[in-house]
């Protein structure tokens, strides 16, 4: 008869690497995902001055010719010289995993049928000769018993992890923030 506890089904189970492994995973393609951001972030942003060993702020050079109204109610045209940074004037790929789960489950069913029969016959014969006549008698009797027993047994096991994604981080909000407000004009002193 097998064994009857089912608790034996899971044991050596590697129940850690099956919920873990792949949160793991998860958290490796994210690192794969944030070096494709900080690689395109770097590429866009900045580039790197051998001569002064520092990075400076890649910026796109313009000419725009803008409306301004005066104080009696005519426009002019004025050209202002724009150098925007490229980091605020095309977006960055910045896909992040949001949320990862992982369910797993397990189902041990068990089923121990014990099933028994017996089977017993009898024959009986039984035969007469004499005065001129034959007289024969037989009889056979059968009997058969069966017995059966069906036990079912179920075990389940589940399991529900969830990974998800912290908010961004503060500081890259700042730095875009800043890189905007660096196109906007300064007023000169006057």
């Amino acid at each position: 008869m097998p064994d009857t506890n089912l608790s034996n089904e899971f044991t050596g189970l590697p129940l850690g690497l099956l919920v873990s492994q792949p949160i793991l995973e998860v958290a490796k393609g994210q690192a794969a995902l944030c070096d494709v951001y900080l690689n395109t972030l770097f590429e866009l942003a900045f580039e790197y001055d051998k001569q002064t060993d520092e990075y400076k702020t890649r910026t796109i050079k313009f000419k725009l010719n803008r409306p301004i109204v005066n104080s009696d109610g005519t426009t002019d045209t004025v050209t202002v010289d724009v150098e925007a940074p490229i980091l605020s004037l095309v977006p960055v790929p910045a896909f992040t995993m949001e949320e990862a789960t992982v369910n797993f489950s397990m189902e041990v069913k068990t089923q121990d049928v014990d099933k028994s029969s017996t089977t017993e016959e009898g024959k009986s014969s039984l035969g007469y000769k004499g005065w001129g006549f034959t007289a024969n008698i037989s009889g056979s009797v059968t009997t058969t018993r069966e017995h059966t027993r069906t036990t079912d047994k179920s075990a389940k096991y589940d399991i529900f992890a969830r990974a998800a994604q912290q908010p961004p981080a503060e500081g890259m909000a700042k730095l875009t923030t800043i890189l905007a407000a660096a196109i906007e004009p300064i007023e000169g002193k006057g």
